[in-house]
């Protein structure tokens, strides 16, 4: 299959599409960051998996002639666009018919909840959250995404949400992402570095992990697949 991996970032997604897609098979990725694009160009693929390609594209625009794609995938990028409904048009303009389009994307929801109180938890949430709302973020589209998909011409195969669990026996991935968005969140004002310890709050939340709250349920997120009819 040929596929294109829409917003593909360090190419994480790609990766794990080339392997899919075996070795007959032609994945490109593209995103607006050349930082990204350089990561992702950095860092090996398996080389028993189709052939990657990636490629600079500003998805709020006219896309580059890029040929007709078997499949086109995204994760979280969708949330991150002025306008992601022409973004999806655009893409059905790569799409032939039976291509697949499937897309990963987030919402905001009353979380974190455990079987305990979880404040440290509820703080990081809030603040994620309130990073992604100050950066123009659509903290709703998941919520969406089915009608969006369905709105570009694609009939829905499959529509579901996966609860994003932290299990009190494993190391949470909670503090590592507090620490790659703190930038941002300084940068549009959603906190002051003075008012932040991230050495503390992950001290809380591990707490509060071990503290006989279960499982706590941490996010939503939605996956929505469609095929050109």
């Amino acid at each position: 299959m040929r596929v294109l991996d829409v917003g593909c970032g360090n190419g994480d997604l790609s990766r794990t599409v080339a392997a899919l897609a075996g070795p007959d098979g032609e994945v490109i990725g593209i995103d607006s960051s050349e930082a990204a694009l350089t990561a992702a160009r950095a860092t090996p693929a398996d080389a028993t998996g189709a052939p990657l390609r990636y490629q600079f594209a500003d998805l709020s625009t006219d896309l580059p002639d890029l040929g007709s794609f078997d499949a086109i995938v995204g994760r979280r990028v969708l949330m991150y666009l002025p306008d992601a409904a022409a973004t999806l048009h655009r893409l059905a303009r790569l799409a032939k018919r039976d291509t697949i389009l499937a897309f990963q994307e987030h919402a905001r929801a009353d979380l974190p909840t455990g079987l305990a109180a979880l404040p440290m938890h509820q703080r990081c949430y809030e603040l994620m959250w309130r990073t992604i709302a100050a950066e123009q973020g659509d903290v709703a589209i998941g919520y969406r995404l089915a009608d969006l998909i369905r709105g570009a011409g694609f009939q829905i195969d499959h529509a579901r949400c996966e609860g994003v669990l932290i299990q009190p026996w494993h190391e949470s991935f909670l503090p590592m992402l507090m620490r790659i968005m703190l930038p941002r969140m300084i940068a549009c004002g959603a906190i002051r570095a003075d008012e932040i310890d991230v050495d503390e709050l992950e001290r809380g939340m591990d707490h509060e992990g071990r503290s006989g709250s279960g499982t706590i349920l941490w996010d939503l997120a939605f996956l929505v697949s469609g095929r050109l009819g």
